[in-house]
């Protein structure tokens, strides 16, 4: 869920606790003013009853009762009632009307505000304004009609709360989704850049904070392409002093191990040939010399064919990678096949040969950890994208403890290029994918 999302609930959630808030506020201050009125009933019935004692001389009126009676009513608060006795009146209980405050609570109303709110409690008053005016008063408020009095407020802070809610939630809703706008191409940026998309630009807009964090973001992405790069042309560098340290060692190996086997041999074959008709052991033992420096030889142009690329700029990468794959056919009787169909000439030298060193790894690596019956290579390209799979059933792993300089060296010549590498487990063997991009594309003389 999105932050604009995420603020805009939060949103709705806040304006439904504040309108329930008010709505129970409205009720509580229903019960709270029918409390006022109990007590303002109390003093003023009390008042009525204390001056009745000028009345005194008629107190055997038999209207007297009747009267102090209208006297109180017109006194008291509607829904209000009072118990009192004075004098010779005996008690008497009145109570005054409510319809003002409309048609009575539901039900269902009157039982959940009760619930949250205690209803007025009575009170009592007792006093004398003679000898002979004693009274005693209680006032008390109809329980139904406080709960029809909290209901006509709700009811009125209900049209308020959500005409003031909907206005709220409207404009609110609308400020987020515009003031956020940007955070979206923030995030994009970001999510970019963490996929390695250093090309990644953010326009500023929106509010200053958000203008500036897009500022910072394309910052980053500069510093960290300019990184990359530099990354990149050390990675070159190493690998190109990796390349003539192998040339060196190749003709190192040719010059003075090459030639030293091959002294060997003329030796060996020099024994086995002067050797004494009688002396059979020494033609033999300088056979299995001679025959042992064979095989030495062998090795040893197996890995001057490792050490030395082959020349490119003439053989082609494409034709260069059959060779390489056909002595590995012929030595370990293994299958290798090789689909190609990039345009050679838009592939400058370096590319050529990180490729070929790449795709030699990979088969070397599956034919010493494995057990493969065929290796399958694919060189794609597709528009400016080139993309290099090796795939094997040799069973090999990728378990972190068997991967060692060959996988790294894979990963330095791939970030060398400026491409992607992914290698998986399948089911069979190993598969290993290098992309390189457009940009690294086309840079022949």
């Amino acid at each position: 869920m999105s932050l604009r999302i995420r603020l805009v609930v939060t949103l709705w959630l806040v304006t439904l606790l504040a309108g329930a808030l008010t709505l129970g506020l409205a009720a509580g201050d229903a019960y709270k003013s029918a409390r006022n009125d109990t007590q303002r009933t109390l003093v003023r019935a009390s008042y009525v009853l204390e001056r009745n004692y000028h009345m005194e001389p008629r107190m055997g009126d038999p209207l007297y009762a009747e009267m102090t009676s209208i006297k109180l009513l017109s006194v008291m608060a509607p829904g209000s009632c009072i118990r009192y006795e004075q004098g010779l009146i005996t008690e008497r209980r009145l109570c005054a009307g409510w319809q003002v405050f409309g048609p009575i609570a539901p039900a269902w109303f009157r039982e959940t505000v009760e619930w949250f709110i205690k209803p007025p409690t009575p009170v009592l008053r007792t006093g004398s304004a003679s000898p002979n005016g004693a009274f005693r008063i209680e006032a008390s408020f109809d329980p139904v009609a406080a709960s029809t009095l909290a209901w006509q407020r709700t009811r009125l802070a209900l049209w308020q709360t959500l005409a003031m809610g909907a206005g709220v939630l409207l404009l609110g809703t609308i400020t987020i989704i515009w003031r956020l706008g940007p955070v979206r191409g923030i995030v994009s940026g970001l999510d970019r850049l963490s996929r390695g998309d250093l090309e990644t630009r953010v326009e500023p807009s929106g509010a200053r904070e958000f203008a500036r964090i897009a500022m910072a973001v394309n910052q980053l992405s500069d510093r960290l392409r300019a990184s990359a790069a530099q990354s990149r042309a050390l990675t070159r560098k190493l690998i190109e002093v990796e390349d003539v340290e192998r040339q060196q060692l190749a003709r190192d190996l040719h010059d003075e191990f090459g030639q030293t086997l091959t002294a060997t041999a003329a030796l060996a074959a020099s024994i086995s040939y002067a050797a004494a008709a009688d002396r059979p052991d020494i033609e033999r033992d300088a056979g299995a010399i001679g025959s042992n420096i064979r095989d030495m030889m062998e090795c040893l142009r197996g890995a001057f064919a490792r050490l030395r690329p082959p020349d490119l700029d003439d053989v082609g990468l494409a034709a260069s990678l059959r060779t390489m794959m056909a002595g590995w056919e012929a030595q370990r009787g293994v299958q290798l096949t090789l689909g190609c169909n990039v345009d050679e000439s838009a592939i400058h030298d370096a590319m050529a040969l990180d490729i070929y060193r790449i795709v030699q790894e990979c088969v070397t690596n599956a034919m010493r950890h494995g057990a493969p019956t065929y290796v399958d290579v694919s060189l794609q390209q597709s528009g400016a994208r080139i993309t290099l799979t090796v795939e094997d059933d040799g069973g090999g792993t990728l378990a972190p403890d068997t991967t060692g300089h060959g996988l790294l060296g894979i990963a330095e010549r791939t970030s060398a290029m400026g491409g992607t590498l992914n290698m998986q487990q399948t089911e069979d063997g190993v598969r290993v994918r290098v992309t390189v991009p457009g940009a690294i594309v086309g840079r022949a003389a």
